[in-house]
Order: structure tokens, then C-alpha cells, then sequence
């Protein structure tokens, strides 16, 4: 198992992250991780390890308990699915701007976008200059 990359053994894991067998355990009793079967013996994907750590660092730097860590995760999983939601939606609208400002303006004369908080700049065939509005 040592040789498949994709999963760690437990000794290997718990020393990685500084916790025990039985602490390892408890985080999957609850929910927090998933452990695989290989060869066996019950091993963590590599995947997780990421999450592995950063539920150790939320109960030993901050004293959070398993339960509560569970919905701090959670929590950061919705904000981060709220927050790919967000970067559609605005997607979509300099899309729509985008798309309704050609038709408005037509091809030679279409305001340009430089980035958020920035003014529009007219380009004209070669030539910019600000527009005011």
C-alpha cells in the first residue's frame, strides 16, 4: 500500500498530521473523513489529506470540538458553492452588457471593459478615448 500514491496508511497519516490512531478514528465516526479499505487495511485518500489538516488545525489551534468542526466545514462548503454561484451570475451580466452594448453601439464604436471598478473606454477604429458616461 506504501507504494500507491493515491492513498496513505494510517502510522503514515497520523504522522504526517501529528494525531493518533484513535483520533483519526473518531474524525471518521463523525463524519469529518472518509477512510478506504486497501489491501486490507483502512487508509485515507490523498485527496482528503488537505482536509485532514486543516480539521486538525481547527481543534488543536482553536480548540474546536469534532461536532463543531463539522459545521465550520460545512459552513466553508456552502460559502464556496455560494461563491462559484456569484462568479456565474456575474459572468453572465458582462456577458449580457457585453452582448447588448455591440448591438446598441455597434462593432466600431464598442466600449471595452478594462476590469472591475474601471471606467469603459470607447474604441473607435484604431483610436480610444474616455467616455464620460
Amino acid at each position: 500500500m506504501s507504494g500507491d500514491k493515491r492513498f496513505l496508511d494510517i502510522a503514515e497519516t497520523c504522522r504526517l498530521v501529528g494525531i493518533l490512531p484513535a483520533d483519526l478514528e473518531a474524525m471518521e465516526e463523525e463524519g469529518l473523513i472518509s477512510l478506504a479499505v486497501v489491501l486490507d487495511e483502512k487508509a485515507l485518500p490523498s485527496e482528503q489529506l488537505e482536509r485532514l489538516e486543516m480539521i486538525v488545525r481547527l481543534q488543536k489551534e482553536l480548540g474546536v470540538n469534532l461536532p463543531g468542526i463539522d459545521v465550520i466545514l460545512e459552513m466553508r462548503r456552502k460559502m464556496i458553492q455560494m461563491r462559484r454561484e456569484v462568479d456565474e451570475i456575474l459572468e453572465f451580466i458582462r456577458d449580457r452588457i457585453s452582448r447588448d452594448l455591440r448591438e446598441m453601439l455597434g462593432e466600431e464604436r464598442y466600449p471595452m471593459a478594462l476590469g472591475p471598478g474601471e471606467r469603459f473606454l470607447a474604441v473607435e477604429r484604431g483610436k480610444r478615448r474616455k467616455d464620460e458616461g
